[in-house]
């Protein structure tokens, strides 16, 4: 039992050591930094988020010009020059020669221009989605950091408050030892759990300066500040059924829902393609002084004729993406309404075992270790119930802020679901 508390073996004299570490020796001078002072420097700061709402801007500039016509188009030129007689590329002298300038226009379908204007808006409702996708996984994987640094920082602070129940135990073995009462197998045996406890200190000093790492991935210097406590008492403020049912406009959600709307736009506008295009062309033609000149009006029409074989099967392309957005839509709508029914579950039923573990585990574990240890120094009880009273409570007290940093976690996600969370 004793092996599940570390992965290797120190010398006592590197434990004493150990205590004289501060929890965040690089942490720098401050208040605390709470969890959602954390995520809102990464909502502020975090590079992923200026480029997504870069690209939003970007969207949003563009849109005005979608559905207009297009741009006229100057036509100039020469009709009718002669080339192989005496008039031979002379401008003048006989009367079919023109020379022309004018102004063409197309004129696309209006359908297909009004639904170019609506695939524009929908292109901007698509960016806007992106940028809440990548506002809440900021929030999360900036909260994550930040209860995963806080875990090892406490999981640390519990094993050093320990430290002295070990020596004192390791005390008590030597002093059996030295009355004749005890054996050198026991005094070693004792000795071998603090060397293995300071093991487990220093594997958690490298797991907190790690976390700390991450953590400044998102907020920069802010992570130098030293850490508040974890919160465990945080309320959603929004029922398991008022996030279920708005399910499709949470923000990992969103963007499925925007791409299946453009999607059937898509589909509209190949649609459109059935109805002819126009063109008209103005041109007025200048020729010899000897002859009138002349004005054109042109129009064209086109002929969208053979539509089995060009406009159907890009309808059915476009048809079939929509039916696979749905299906995707419907998929993730189906996981993430358990998701927020579980990580509710887990929300409500960990806050009630964190108060099960501070009423009950907690302090059972503590009286247990010095009444084993008491209980050993006064000869009525054996090593071994010292050392698995001494293993328990260190196992309840790493279990204990493991359960704190799942309800923190559960509730982060839970309440960047919604508007008042991550929205842009």
């Amino acid at each position: 039992m004793i092996t599940k508390l570390v992965a290797g073996s120190m010398a006592g004299l590197m434990g004493i050591a150990v205590l004289l570490v501060p929890v965040a020796a690089f942490a720098a001078d401050g208040p605390p930094l709470t969890l959602e002072e954390a995520i809102a420097h990464a909502l502020d700061d975090a590079p992923q988020i200026v480029a997504s709402a870069a690209a939003y801007d970007a969207v949003t500039a563009k849109a005005p010009s979608a559905g207009r016509l297009p741009d006229p188009e100057l036509v100039a030129g020469v009709d009718n020059l002669p080339i192989n007689t005496a008039d031979s590329f002379s401008f003048t002298r006989d009367f079919m020669t023109m020379r022309r300038i004018g102004v063409m226009q197309s004129f696309p379908n209006r359908e297909k221009r009004r639904l170019e204007t609506t695939y524009a808006q929908q292109e901007v409702l698509i960016a806007g989605a992106e940028l809440r996708k990548t506002r809440f996984e900021t929030a999360r994987a900036a909260s994550e950091a930040w209860i995963a640094s806080a875990v090892a920082e406490e999981s640390l602070a519990h094993l050093r408050r320990l430290k002295p129940d070990v020596e004192l135990q390791a005390s008590a073995a030597r002093t059996a030892l030295a009355s004749g009462r005890g054996s050198s197998a026991d005094a070693l045996a004792a000795q071998n759990v603090g060397a293995r406890l300071d093991e487990r200190i220093l594997a958690l000093e490298q797991e907190s300066e790690m976390r700390r790492a991450e953590l400044a991935r998102w907020i920069a210097d802010a992570a130098e500040r030293p850490l508040a406590p974890i919160p465990t008492n945080l309320e959603v403020g929004h029922s398991s059924e008022t996030l279920v049912a708005g399910v499709a406009q949470h923000a990992p959600l969103a963007l499925v829902g925007a791409r299946i709307a453009a999607a059937q736009t898509e589909v509209e506008l190949a649609r459109a393609d059935k109805r002819p295009d126009w063109s008209a062309e103005l041109v007025y033609a200048k020729r010899g002084p000897d002859f009138s000149d002349m004005v054109s009006l042109e129009f064209r029409v086109g002929l969208p004729l053979f539509t089995a074989h060009r406009q159907n099967p890009v309808i059915a392309e476009k048809l079939a993406m929509v039916r696979a957005g749905e299906a995707e839509r419907d998929t993730e709508i189906r996981m993430h309404t358990a998701e927020i029914r579980s990580a509710f579950a887990e929300w409500r039923r960990g806050r009630a075992r964190l108060d099960h573990y501070t009423g009950e585990l907690l302090p059972l574990a503590s009286d247990r270790v010095r009444a084993a240890i008491a209980g050993y120094a006064a000869a009525r009880t054996d090593l071994g119930s010292t050392i698995d009273a001494l293993t328990e409570e260190i196992d309840t007290q790493l279990e204990y802020v493991e359960l704190k940093g799942a309800v923190a976690r559960v509730w982060t996600f839970l309440h960047f679901l919604h508007d008042s969370g991550a929205s842009p």
